[in-house]
């Protein structure tokens, strides 16, 4: 049982680290950052830091996203941004069987041959320009982790809080995606290790 001033401080800590994600939007932290409530963890797949991600509200809308420090897609080519997007998932969440977060690393060759894929028609020199745009439209809203310089992408904190519903309409939407093809990695994956901390907080004690 918390003493008062041990449940003020846990509010303080809580409402601080609330004011640095309305800020800056999820953040990356040492793993033994204190869980905070509200937000999840999502532990990097190497386990050298984790993110502290706002949990979503049942059916929030864009101002409430915004608050939060997660805004939706970018309002910039939406379209295209939600169907690169979608490539991401079906190159990255490789064992479907399971959460999508952290998922696999993925390549920008695979990327574009499923683009082409879904265009159906073979790769136009246009087709990179809206590419890369919307792979870095989705790194700075945290859908994605795209690494520029090696051609190599995966999904982002955000997704750990898709829910099992989410996810069902994912797999779906994969199954009717070009297959990507196999990834050449100029990296070596991370075995993935778990976050010794609780996914997420609901609550003060």
């Amino acid at each position: 049982m918390s003493t008062p001033s041990e449940a003020v401080e846990r509010r303080l800590y809580n409402a601080l680290w609330w004011a640095k994600v309305q800020s800056a939007g999820p953040l990356e932290v040492e793993p033994d950052t204190p869980a905070v409530a509200g937000l999840t963890r999502a532990a990097e797949p190497d386990g050298s830091t984790v993110w502290l991600v706002p949990t979503m509200p049942s059916g929030a809308g864009h101002a409430v996203l915004d608050e939060l420090g997660t805004p939706p897609v970018a309002v910039e080519q939406p379209n295209e941004t939600a169907r690169v997007l979608a490539i991401v998932v079906a190159c990255c969440w490789t064992d479907r069987s399971g959460s999508a977060w952290p998922g696999a690393i993925g390549t920008l060759t695979q990327v574009r041959a499923v683009y082409a894929g879904m265009r159906g028609r073979a790769e136009q020199s246009s087709d990179l320009t809206l590419i890369i745009g919307s792979l870095r439209r989705l790194h700075a809203t945290h859908w994605i982790r795209w690494n520029e310089k090696a051609g190599e992408v995966r999904l982002g904190p955000r997704v750990i809080n898709w829910t099992p519903a989410d996810q069902a309409t994912l797999r779906d939407l994969c199954r009717h995606l070009p297959d990507p093809p196999p990834a050449i990695l100029s990296t070596t994956p991370d075995t993935p290790t778990s976050d010794p901390l609780p996914t997420s907080e609901v609550g003060d004690e």
